[in-house]
């Protein structure tokens, strides 16, 4: 909790205030969880949910909570500029929105926040890996702690219903993290950077929501981005979901694990996946190797063949609808530390330029749309 003299302005018993950029489903789900806890109140960048959010709010259909109808955070505004008026600080922003260096930079999405001052520290819950360096280099000058907090939690959203099922998992680091297992680089996190984290955990706590700490997130990231790398990249590939995958014969199965293989062989010659790291959100203790590559592959398949229905990642809901997907810190992050690293993935470099080819066709389309709408309101 902020106190009397804190450098946010506010007093011990006043509402932290945190800034949201992307509120979307996540973005939705972690401020309700905020306020919940009765010491923060949000104020969230908003886009297309803008009147939406202005007006009559959402209906939360969740496991834990049950209904809350008409819901909407303390503040919705339509720009950063417009949240950091008056010179009004956030002691934590969050950013909720997809990561994608390759459209939109985390350090340009975030321009007028960063350049503002007014931030005393941020927290990226954004899929994939390697999301940070770009944001830590745009504020190191400024000694600004960064959080970064992957996730696991279930929810769908439609129109102006956001429905939320099971538990969430979040699990929250400092970087940059401490190096890895057998690393002689050093590192010391700041009285700074353990308050900007004791005060997110602080808040999401007192709202019930579930938040691990971690001092090596990095290798939590890559745990998760497994899935993601593997997934994520063959059912975006194939338009379609593992149940597909489920049907084939064990010589062709071997074929899309040897694919894996190569993403979890990077993550264990690199020092960032190891032989008992907690398996999160399951708190499984990891194996070796062939355990990784076996579960990961199990796991969904057979889901999909007991239920009919295979998971649906969002990076095939985005190829389907035509948006930009998240290739450079799914597929790209794992190559580029595959490349250090001097280890040879040739499924992995092919799958990254076949998504690569599509990405581009996307961003290339979506430009052209822009332009075919400016011409027809100009006619």
């Amino acid at each position: 909790m902020a106190t009397p003299n804190g450098t946010d302005g506010s007093t011990a018993s006043e509402p932290v205030d945190i800034l949201l950029i992307g509120l979307g489903s996540i973005g939705s789900i972690y401020a309700y969880l905020l306020e919940r806890s009765g010491k923060a109140r949000v104020t969230a960048v908003a886009r297309s949910n803008y009147t939406l959010y202005r007006t009559t709010g959402v209906t939360l259909y969740t496991d834990r909570f049950g209904v809350i109808e008409g819901w909407k955070p303390y503040k919705v505004v339509k720009s950063q500029k417009e949240a950091l008026e008056n010179g009004q600080k956030y002691p934590i922003c969050i950013v909720c929105t997809k990561c994608l260096p390759d459209v939109l930079p985390n350090s340009e999405l975030l321009k007028d926040a960063i350049e503002s001052g007014q931030i005393g520290s941020w927290n990226l819950i954004q899929n994939g890996l390697g999301i940070e360096e770009e944001l830590y280099q745009a504020v190191k000058h400024l000694n600004t702690p960064i959080m970064t907090s992957p996730c696991w939690i279930g929810i769908v959203t439609e129109g102006d219903v956001v429905r939320w099922r099971g538990k969430d998992t979040l699990v929250t680091g400092l970087y940059p993290p401490l190096p890895t297992k057998g690393s002689s680089e050093n590192r010391v996190f700041s009285e700074r950077e353990n308050e900007a984290l004791n005060l997110w955990v602080d808040l999401l706590t007192a709202g019930e929501g579930y938040v691990h700490t971690t001092d090596h997130i990095d290798s939590v990231r890559y745990l998760k981005n497994v899935w993601n790398a593997a997934w994520a990249v063959v059912t975006g590939l194939i338009r379609h979901t593992p149940l597909q995958f489920s049907y084939l014969s064990k010589p062709e199965e071997n074929m899309i694990k040897a694919y894996f293989k190569e993403v979890v062989d990077v993550g264990f010659e690199a020092g960032l996946l190891y032989e008992g790291m907690i398996q999160y959100p399951s708190g499984n203790i990891m194996g070796d190797r062939q355990s990784l590559i076996d579960s990961t592959w199990t796991i969904l398949t057979e889901m999909a063949r007991e239920r009919g229905v295979g998971h649906r990642y969002s990076l095939l809901i985005d190829i389907e609808t035509n948006k930009p997907f998240e290739i450079e810190v799914i597929v790209g992050s794992v190559m580029r530390i595959a490349q250090e690293h001097h280890i040879d993935t040739p499924r992995l470099e092919f799958a990254y330029a076949m998504l690569k080819a599509l990405q581009l066709e996307i961003i290339r389309s979506n430009e052209k749309e822009k332009v075919e709408k400016v011409v027809e309101v100009g006619a």
